[in-house]
């Protein structure tokens, strides 16, 4: 293999319009048989890739040698992982996606620590997009690197990162027996201290998802105990987070939302302002959720968290939040919008997590039902429950359950 290759996208793309431009060429003098005006302008843009063929037709045009297209593949590399990082750290998911996609394809058979590296950051990427079906071939990938490895510390974030990965997919058994797995490596005293943590927050979550919601809350005092000073802010924020979601689904209603404000209250904006936000849209719903009314204290949170949300362009956010509307709307009495922003949601489902995606479901159907929609909406909640069922997802199912009953018993009440 050669110690060079052709520089990748969109370095290729920036370095093909500065030659023509210093040339004062037009695109279409680049165009050739093959090779339109329009295609060059997607190569120059950096969203098509280039083969060698097509590099030494432009280097023709160009009048330069193919060397001009080439570059180290250890130059190519630091490149794409340098601004890779910087966009990831930046929350620029869709830019860092893409370059660590270019330097796993550039660099396939790089030692074990890069390939890691690189699969790793680019499943925190694609986890943050919802490009679920992309994160699990990756996750999957990171298991076969730290299996190879026999590294304890690798095999507990691979496997913790595959269960929360299987249970936003709705693979809810499969990721509470990732979760297991994580959960008996992180046992080993070289892993982790945050390792360790993250492991104990996804069994907790897989068990209070596959109903084992008394279970999950006994394992609550242990998850406290991983805590200390060195904790990251965002890190215990999200432990308490997972403690309060496995309390109120136990039914300590009073004991999750103390839990759950505290992981708000200790969590400045500065020290991670997506689950900042994350935490106060939390807060919103599960207050909703409680039957307490939205205030403006609770509306404020709400309106905080979805312009932070929202600047950031994730799709993911986008959709909790018009759910999260949708929520709010419904409570209110305006069915309608209640309606159209929960179909908007849904719309997005391809980004949507499995359980948002099943409640999104639950709300469209109540709101169908409000609106004099009631068989449909009785066919709809039977049909999800049943998917939910068959799915492993028994806390969700038992909500959908419970709602068909109501239903059920109100169109009953109507017929008589």
């Amino acid at each position: 293999m050669n110690d060079t290759d052709l520089v990748p996208q969109p370095y290729f793309g920036e370095r093909l319009r500065r030659l023509r431009q210093q040339r004062g060429l037009k695109q279409s003098d680049l165009a050739d048989v093959g090779l339109s005006a329009s295609y060059v302008s997607r190569i120059e843009s950096g969203s098509r890739a280039v083969t060698v063929q097509v590099a030494e037709v432009l280097a023709r045009r160009l009048g330069v040698d193919l060397r001009t297209f080439e570059s180290s593949r250890d130059v190519c590399l630091t490149r794409l992982l340098s601004d890779a990082q910087t966009s990831l750290a930046e929350s620029d998911y869709d830019a860092a996606a893409a370059a660590f996609e270019a330097a796993l394809e550039h660099a396939p058979a790089e030692p074990l620590a890069v390939a890691w590296l690189i699969r790793h950051s680019l499943t925190i990427a694609l986890g943050n997009l919802g490009r679920l079906a992309d994160w699990q071939r990756h996750q999957t990938g990171l298991v076969a690197l730290a299996t190879r490895a026999n590294s304890p510390d690798l095999l507990v974030q691979a496997y913790t990162g595959l269960s929360n990965c299987l249970r936003q997919c709705g693979d809810i058994g499969e990721a509470d027996a990732a979760a297991q797995v994580a959960y008996q490596h992180a046992r080993d005293p070289d892993v982790s201290p945050g390792h360790r943590l993250r492991a104990v927050m996804a069994l907790i979550a897989a068990e209070a998802e596959t109903g084992r919601a008394i279970q999950a809350a006994r394992r609550v005092p242990d998850l406290l105990d991983l805590l200390d000073d060195a904790t990251p802010a965002p890190l215990r924020a999200q432990a308490l987070w997972a403690a309060a979601s496995a309390q109120l689904a136990a039914g300590a209603e009073e004991e999750g939302m103390a839990l759950l404000q505290s992981a708000a209250d200790g969590l400045r904006r500065a020290d991670d302002p997506v689950i900042w936000a994350r935490l106060r849209l939390a807060l919103v719903s599960l207050r909703r959720r409680a039957g307490q009314p939205v205030d403006p204290l609770i509306r404020s949170w709400f309106d905080e968290a979805a312009g932070v949300l929202r600047a950031s362009g994730i799709p993911i956010y986008q959709a909790q939040l018009d759910f999260l509307e949708a929520q709010i709307a419904f409570d209110d009495g305006r069915i309608d919008e209640a309606r159209q922003l929960a179909e908007a949601a849904l719309a997005r489902s391809d980004v949507l997590s499995f359980r948002d995606g099943a409640r999104a479901e639950m709300l469209l159907a109540q709101a169908h039902a409000q609106g004099g929609e009631r068989a449909r909406a009785l066919w709809d909640l039977r049909a999800l429950a049943q998917r939910l069922d068959a799915a492993d997802a028994r806390h969700l199912s038992a909500e959908a359950w419970r709602l068909v009953a109501e239903l059920a018993l109100a169109e009953s009440a109507s017929n008589t």
